[in-house]
């Protein structure tokens, strides 16, 4: 049983705790936190290049009650490169500027629990979006609206339970809202829906050994960040809520059974912490500290942000 139970923590673990990893567990595509000052609001027409380096670490799992101590020895880190191109055009579409973007990552992960463990280094599935559209207004206040599409391309293998990929489609809604004040009061709050699809070729985990396709429960969340501006310097805090709102599907009764019998592995979790952005010259550096509190279903432990956005041409 303990053997079991650590398993399949290495299963929740690979979805949850890095930007894109496959679970069946639970768990998202996008890495939460990811958006903080300048999230929420689209830039003028141009070229951008944003730069994430991500590290993550956590020595509990939790349950479905929020409690630690699920599984024995647990412990699971991992370290991401994300690069993110944006392009907006000049075009107005509805009153809005046009653009679209694409995301690629690099995520080193290892995980273990109960003297079982796994490590993988690989390229995760790739995210665009075709139609980003930005709102701007004279009051400071900034509308985002655009559907991320998240293209099953990582490396996956079924055998491994930190293979890269996910292996299923999934989209995701977005809509953000931000406001820039004229003394330098900023509030960014980009909320996204996520709707996955059906994994057809599944994990081998014990509690669904025959691989059985599995579809992973809807998720929302929404990452956030109040900063005031100082100089060059922007000071203040951000953060992510995510609930995940349906539970997860499996085509085998038995798998099914052991998934509700957990409450579906519907997982949430709040991570909060400080964050600050320099300016240097044209391009704004972001550092955040984010620390977990009350997680269900899901590792709890806290993240670290480094982030670089630089025009790169018009």
């Amino acid at each position: 049983m303990r053997k079991f139970f650590a398993t399949m923590a290495l299963a929740l673990a690979t979805g949850v705790s890095t930007p894109a990893l496959a679970s069946e567990l639970g768990g998202g595509v996008y890495p939460n936190g990811a958006e903080g000052y300048s999230g929420a609001a689209l830039p003028p027409p141009g070229t951008y290049l944003l730069g994430y380096l991500q590290h993550y670490e956590a020595d509990r799992f939790n349950g479905p009650d929020g409690d630690a101590g699920l599984l024995p020895n647990f412990r699971v880190r991992s370290d991401a490169a994300i690069v993110r191109m944006v392009h907006m055009t000049p075009v107005k579409i509805l009153g809005a500027t046009w653009g679209m973007q694409a995301i690629v990552p690099v995520v080193r992960l290892k995980v273990g629990a109960a003297g079982l463990g796994d490590e993988t280094t690989g390229l995760g599935d790739i995210t665009v979006d075709p139609i980003l559209l930005g709102w701007h207004f004279q009051n400071g206040v900034h509308i985002t609206a655009g559907v991320d599409i998240n293209l099953p391309l990582g490396a996956y293998d079924r055998r491994k339970l930190s293979s890269i990929g996910r292996n299923y489609l999934n989209f995701e809604p977005v809509v953000g809202i931000a406001y820039y004040g004229k003394k330098g009061f900023s509030l960014d709050v980009k909320v996204m829906y996520d709707i996955n699809t059906r994994n057809n070729q599944a994990v081998f985990t014990p509690f669904n050994p025959t691989g059985a396709s599995y579809r992973s429960g809807n998720e929302l969340h929404a990452d956030f960040a109040v900063g005031q501006q100082i100089g060059k310097w922007k000071l203040g805090a951000s953060g992510y809520v995510y609930k995940q709102t349906t539970k997860d599907q499996v085509s085998n009764a038995a798998a099914q059974a052991f998934v509700d019998r957990m409450r579906g592995f519907k997982g949430q979790v709040i991570g909060v912490g400080p964050s600050a952005s320099y300016q240097a010259g044209k391009v704004q550096l972001i550092g955040t500290w984010q620390h977990e509190f009350h997680a269900e279903n899901r590792p709890q432990g806290d993240k670290f942000w480094l982030k670089a956005i630089v025009p790169i041409g018009r």
